[in-house]
């Protein structure tokens, strides 16, 4: 990439930079920057356990080159969506590594003096025998064991066990999986030692939900990266994709608030203002009975329904509004329970009653299961009917019935808080909803926590979440929270600027364990996302998180609403700054140059990952200063900016408007 630009780019970026001492030069240009990963505020937090012990045996599983090990698998698992994925990425990855093609046998024979790589449930050795059951590692910790010559990797589940090959591949091969088909991987390895492995590695968050569109539309990314699969958690209320923002699935007011249709007009079920339900019927107990019914039964009707007898969460969700009944019913409990949310609690608590008490008759036990029923806390709702006593911080309920039923659970999300900011802090726009994160937890052992990650007006802002996310993911684990997701570009089905892939990669790391060494990571991906252009790259990351902390600390790019900010203004993108961190952007492409003859295929990868990091900043120089530009060289950096945006595969400004209608139209291009 080539750029004409005016002015000297060798400045220094602003006072906020003399920390730094940043220089437009190359690396040996003024201080390191320090202390730019994660202030730490929560430390060390109890998770769960992630326990590895290895030793030597001795034996080999490659010995000069050749191999004799099988991979084994349970009969009739061949063609299961998990472990066939595991079987393909294990022979893929070996093959790399070592150069050999393992077979792949099911366990319906004899196995007796066999040497095999052992994926799930096998007849070699049981779930049951290796300790790796659902009351031992949930739903996703993985089991790695070495049983005689052969190495068992299983989890209490299918998913698991394809979960356990990622760690042998990353224990045994040095395999590590960033990016769309970019990984570490061993290579020309002729000698693989035989481990006495005796792992157990236990995700802190049974529920890892990723919404990065590069991931969520990918399933061998997503499950490379070890998320879990949303579609396979969340029955939606209308068979097809009403996971959220459904309550008016279940009761929609074009059947049940027209007056026309006498027979079907319930127009107590509705608020007020008619936009969301009113959970008290105003006051009316047969119209709030029916209601509960009517939902119950559609539940019910779910729980039989042959797509969805392995899922066991449902919701029950308020439509995507700050708004909540005002009626003279809900008003009197509001003022009773100090919050809108307590008639919501008790709504779903009675909604669960009836589901229960169905899965105990006859017709229900085939059905039965350990099922939630989830509500958001949300804008208006995300207050806990709790109060809370500054001076003994504790919280104190009016009354029982508020406590959230065994088969119902809070879906605790926020967009009005801060993502540039962590949870524990005072004095943020998160102190709040700190706070009712820890009221939820007084009625509840179960919180599912939807966290964000990204400035949802401009998807080519860059958005600093870098400095709170460890705290965050810390914080909500010590409060309870089983269950993770953090939007993020979910309409971005490719990629995302804004080191938007390395916080991907690194929300994957933190929802396993929260407390991983962010610093340790943060190289260890540099290093190799990189490769070469690493050291200008770290370089132009560690800057901008240094002016990422000034925006937030001094010029208001945080606060309120964060992640809706209108942040494409001068203030916060000076133009030298700009002009500099693209230099770093040429550095890094110097960096790789001699990779297009000795490595080409590596060139392309290197070159697209710098590519993808040039387009937020080169976006913004263009809209906020292209008018510093000669006509030519202005036209000549928006046609280099549109093919390399194409090529990347990048098409969203945000969830509603694309690149091309927002910024290239407004270009005639």
């Amino acid at each position: 990439m080539k750029r004409k630009i005016l002015g000297i780019c060798a400045v220094l970026l602003g006072a906020c930079l003399l920390l730094t001492a940043c220089s437009g030069g190359g690396s040996g240009g003024g201080g390191q920057a320090t202390n730019t990963i994660t202030p730490g505020v929560s430390g060390e937090v109890e998770g769960n356990m992630h326990s590895y012990s290895m030793k030597e045996t001795g034996k080999y599983i490659v010995q000069g080159g050749k191999s004799d090990y099988t991979i084994l698998i349970p009969e009739g698992k061949a063609s299961n969506d998990y472990i066939s994925q595991a079987v393909s990425d294990l022979r893929q990855f070996f093959f790399e590594s070592t150069g050999i093609e393992l077979p792949v046998e099911e366990d319906g024979g004899d196995l007796s003096g066999g040497k095999y790589l052992a994926i799930g449930d096998t007849r070699l050795q049981s779930n049951e025998a290796l300790g790796a059951t659902y009351d031992v590692l949930g739903r996703g910790g993985v089991r790695i064991r070495t049983v005689g010559d052969s190495v068992c990797m299983t989890g209490a589940t299918d998913e698991a066990a394809m979960y356990a090959v990622y760690v042998f591949l990353e224990q045994a091969l040095g395999f590590e999986y960033y990016y769309t088909d970019f990984y570490d991987l061993d290579k020309g390895v002729t000698e693989l030692a035989l481990m006495d492995y005796d792992i157990t590695d236990v995700p802190d968050f049974e529920y890892r939900i990723q919404s990065t569109g590069w991931v969520r539309y990918n399933d061998r990314n997503r499950k490379r990266m070890r998320w879990t699969n949303e579609t396979d958690l969340f029955i939606p209320a209308d068979r097809a994709s009403a996971t959220w923002h459904n309550t008016f699935v279940y009761l929609p007011p074009t059947k049940y608030n027209k007056p026309a249709d006498t027979a079907n007009y319930h127009p107590k079920w509705y608020s007020v203002r008619g936009d969301q339900l009113c959970y008290t019927a105003r006051g009316d107990s047969e119209e709030r009975a029916l209601m509960i019914k009517n939902i119950a039964d559609q539940i019910i009707d779910l729980f039989q329904d042959e797509a969805y007898l392995n899922y066991n969460l449902i919701s029950v969700s308020i439509e995507d509004n700050q708004n909540c009944c005002t009626c003279e019913t809900c008003t009197a409990e509001k003022e009773k329970y100090g919050a809108d949310s307590a008639v919501i609690v008790k709504f779903c608590n009675d909604i669960a009653k009836q589901v229960t008490a169905w899965m105990e008759t006859d017709a229900g036990k085939p059905y039965a299961r350990d099922y939630k029923i989830l509500f958001f806390a949300y804008h208006a709702t995300n207050k806990p009917p709790v109060t809370y006593d500054a001076a003994t911080d504790t919280f104190t309920r009016a009354d029982d019935s508020v406590v959230c039923d065994e088969h119902v659970g809070v879906y605790f999300a926020e967009t009005n808080g801060d993502y540039t900011q962590n949870y524990e802090d005072a004095g943020t726009a998160n102190t709040e909803i700190g706070q009712n994160m820890r009221g939820w937890a007084t009625l509840t052992d179960q919180i599912y926590f939807w966290s964000y990650s990204t400035n949802f007006t401009n998807f080519l802002m860059p958005y600093n979440s870098f400095d709170a996310v460890q705290d965050i993911y810390k914080f909500a684990l010590k409060n309870g929270c089983h269950y993770i997701m953090t939007q993020d570009q979910w309409v971005q089905t490719e990629s995302q600027s804004g080191f938007g892939v390395f916080k991907n990669w690194l929300h994957s790391k933190l929802g396993w364990n929260v407390n991983v060494n962010v610093e340790e990571l943060t190289d260890q991906f540099f290093a190799s996302y990189f490769g070469a252009a690493s050291e200008p790259m770290r370089k132009l990351f560690d800057e901008w998180r240094i002016w990422a902390k000034y925006q937030t600390d001094e010029l208001g790019y945080s606060g309120y609403r964060s992640v809706y900010i209108n942040a494409l203004t001068e203030t916060y993108w000076p133009q030298r700054m700009l002009t500099h961190w693209l230099d770093l952007i040429d550095q890094a492409y110097a960096a790789i140059a001699p990779l297009q003859t000795s490595d080409p295929a590596l060139y392309e990868a290197l070159s697209e990952h710098i590519n993808i990091e040039s387009i937020s900043f080169r976006y913004l120089l263009l809209q906020l200063y292209g008018t510093n530009y000669s006509d030519a060289d202005l036209q000549a950096m928006r046609r280099s900016f549109v093919s390399d945006v194409q090529k990347i595969g990048l098409t969203r400004m945000n969830a509603s408007n694309t690149i091309a209608a927002d910024v290239f139209a407004g270009w005639g291009m």
